[in-house]
């Protein structure tokens, strides 16, 4: 628990250090903290619960179909993956350089930590701010869902073809990003909106009906669309439990909402800013409109980085009372720790898989670790697959 706190500690401090537009400023300390957290969670053993022994097993099966001579479009990840197939390439990619699931989880994240750096410095103007703000909502889930974390990712390339109004490049990107995960589709309703400047009763109106829409049958059909990319188990287990409304999603939801009303004249009208807002305004009507599904915040992920442009704006205006930027520091803090004592034993304690063994009471290593030669020795499979003898077994 102590290097998750280290890092909220730190980008805590650049968050309140930070009082001026630092866009175009070097990032060394926010780029620093970024290399940390990319490896925190790339040198990770096995956390953050079932979803990475299935990734693992993914990979290491496909690795050895790769060494038996099996096409690659006809290994597991292919045929696992058969709507997503840019993430069962990238298995496949890595599956030619290395044997080990170790170090694929690696390169998941480190991909993913580079675009998150690239994002926060090139779409908002409080780059360390915005960064806590991602930081604080996002960060233990990319320790798990990796698909539809790198697929939002991908589809946050697109942003500046939707400023620009360059269809084209914009959808192939968003089109990339649904190869990672389906869901990424909804990303697609961004162009239609990006430099649209909507009024504050539009708005409201606007969440009010995503909200009624929420509770018709209208959403269980979308969900089950774009929800069984999750995959079927569990889509059809977020589908079985539509009756229950989550008022944590409308929690959320308004809180933004609140600040970025009370806040909506100081937000810049340039087209960046402008396009950054509507898709905060995207992440608010998604939470709300999956209102009763227990995965359905993973679909509001793909918005994010709007949340965390606007939100960093509204709180660092030169005109705005310190208020605003504490109690949204609180807030986020406290979604933060939520995650972190909520997740418990799934993240803590923190162990990497530069140490074999396994960690005590480890109850989701007992339940699905799928091949116990790992528990004592990290790289019985080798590393990179040229430096392995024909000797080797594995």
């Amino acid at each position: 628990m102590i290097l998750y706190l280290a890092a909220f500690s730190f980008i805590l401090f650049l968050a309140i250090k930070t009082d001026q537009d630092s866009q175009n400023r070097p990032l060394y300390s926010l780029a620093i903290w970024t290399i940390f957290i990319c490896f925190v969670c790339g040198f990770r053993d096995m956390l953050g619960g079932y979803d990475s022994y299935i990734y693992g097993e993914v990979f290491d099966v496909t690795s050895n179909e790769l060494d038996r001579g099996v096409p690659f479009n006809q290994t597991t990840a292919f045929r696992l993956n058969e709507k997503e197939q840019g993430y069962a390439l990238l298995n496949v990619l890595v599956g030619y350089i290395s044997a080990n699931r170790y170090i694929f989880l690696l390169i998941i994240s480190i991909i993913t930590f580079a675009s998150l750096f690239h994002h926060i410095k090139n779409y908002t103007k409080y780059p360390h701010l915005s960064f806590f703000i991602l930081f604080c909502l996002l960060y233990f889930f990319t320790f798990t869902y990796l698909r539809q974390v790198l697929a939002a990712c991908i589809a946050w390339y697109s942003i500046p073809f939707a400023v620009k109004r360059k269809p084209i490049h914009f959808f192939l990107i968003v089109a990339l990003a649904a190869s990672f995960h389906n869901s990424a589709l909804l990303f697609g309703l961004t162009y239609f909106i990006s430099n649209k400047r909507f009024t504050k009763q539009q708005i409201i109106l606007f969440l009010i009906a995503s909200l009624l829409l929420g509770l018709t049958p209208i959403a269980t059909t979308i969900f089950d669309v774009l929800g069984g990319s999750v995959n079927e188990e569990k889509a059809s287990g977020s589908l079985s439990s539509t009756g229950s409304v989550r008022f944590e999603y409308i929690l959320e939801a308004a809180f933004f909402l609140v600040l970025i009303i009370y806040r909506y004249d100081s937000i810049a009208k340039d087209k960046l800013s402008t396009c950054m807002l509507n898709i905060s305004l995207m992440f608010m009507f998604v939470l709300t409109f999956f209102v009763k599904f227990p995965d359905g915040g993973r679909m509001s992920w793909f918005f994010l980085i709007g949340i965390a442009s606007t939100i960093a704006e509204i709180a660092q205006d030169e005109n705005n009372v310190a208020t605003i930027k504490f109690v949204s520091i609180t807030v986020l803090s406290l979604l933060f720790l939520r995650v972190l004592f909520a997740w418990g034993p799934i993240v803590t304690p923190y162990k990497s898989f530069l140490t074999n063994g396994v960690r005590e009471n480890d109850k989701v290593w007992s339940m699905y670790e799928y091949d116990h030669n790992y528990d004592n020795d990290k790289f019985y499979r080798p590393i990179f697959k040229f430096t392995a003898s024909n000797e080797d077994n594995y």
